[in-house]
């Protein structure tokens, strides 16, 4: 029997994100293993209290704790990664700039192929341009001008998960969107809703927030907790059309698509890009451009428009991983 090809994830802990990572790494062929950003709680060591209680009373300096916390945080991960024995295939680092680049070094000396995925926008945590160096291949789903080793490659939905069918309802589709609390789309998410209110429409959308919203809108669940992805695949498959409100730090596409092309579901979306794509098809996507609600309501009426299987299999995470190491 071959040996595996080992290889080793590196992400933040997000939600139930790592887990189906790692149980599609396993069914697509790999033998998996998994460093997150959680470690042990930091705890002083020695005389370290008190020397923080001086320097950040007397001589007020805060660093002191701060680089402590840092240099824990640094030695967990690097007893993690010594941890597992060997050299590795592959080495895969999601949102990079959530690790130590001196750690990000480490990792190169335990693979001759070290990969990053950026899953977010590069603008919206323009930290993370200081690590495009460090990788054999950067990959992003927004296009990056002037570097040779960074490539674009979309987002992708979990193919290990089989998927559940539910048929269009024409007469009372069902629209779901979860999402982060952004300053910069709250006024098209409300203009949204006021505008499609008057259809026959079933409305669930949740909005997750870390500070209180200044305003609330009746008509949106607010939630201070992330909701898993587990639970969130329920709301999608009970659905009918996905929400997307598109990111103005981001310019290309989200999840979210590519769960609707899994799931058979229609998407409305505000993101023009989307044209772009061999999947579109005007029956399945609505993209709202030249505040053009009105035709929604025609969009609503058409049921599901069946794509090609070898569409939507190009799109599953087997292929994406696949592409990746290539």
């Amino acid at each position: 029997m071959m040996n595996k090809e080992k290889f080793l994830l590196v992400m933040p802990d997000y939600s139930d994100f790592p887990q189906l990572f790692l149980d599609n790494l396993k069914s697509t062929g790999f033998e998996p293993f998994l460093i997150t950003d959680k470690v042990s709680k930091f705890r002083y060591k020695g005389l370290e209290s008190i020397k923080n209680f001086f320097i950040k009373n007397i001589l007020r300096n805060k660093e002191y704790k701060q680089n402590l916390v840092k240099h824990h945080f640094l030695e967990e991960l690097e007893c993690n990664l010594s941890a597992i024995e060997g050299q590795l295939d592959y080495i895969l680092v999601i949102r990079s700039d959530n690790f130590p680049v001196s750690f990000i070094k480490k990792l190169k000396t335990k693979t001759s192929k070290l990969i990053a995925y950026q899953w977010d926008g590069i603008e919206k945590f323009p930290e993370v341009k200081k690590y495009f160096d460090l990788f054999d291949t950067f990959f992003c789903f927004e296009e990056v001008e002037n570097q040779d080793n960074i490539k674009p490659i979309t987002n992708f939905y979990f193919d290990h998960l089989p998927p559940f069918y539910k048929k269009y309802n024409t007469e009372n589709p069902k629209l779901y969107f979860v999402g982060l609390y952004w300053k910069s789309r709250e006024a098209k998410i409300d203009t949204f809703i006021d505008k499609v209110s008057g259809f026959n429409v079933d409305l669930s959308i949740f909005i997750q927030y870390f500070t209180e919203p200044e305003k609330r809108n009746s008509k949106i669940i607010y939630i201070t907790n992330r909701i898993t992805f587990e639970d969130n695949l329920e709301f999608v498959t009970n659905s009918d059309i996905l929400l997307d409100f598109v990111d103005p730090l981001h310019n290309g596409l989200s999840i979210r698509f590519f769960e609707a092309l899994y799931y058979k579901k229609k998407v409305i979306t505000d993101n023009i890009m989307v044209k772009n794509y061999d999947f579109y098809h005007p029956d399945n996507i609505f993209v709202i451009e030249n505040d053009n609600y009105k035709n929604i309501e025609q969009f609503l009426a058409k049921s599901y428009r069946e794509l090609p299987d070898e569409i939507v299999k190009k799109y599953g995470f087997s292929n994406w991983i696949r592409e990746i190491i290539q």
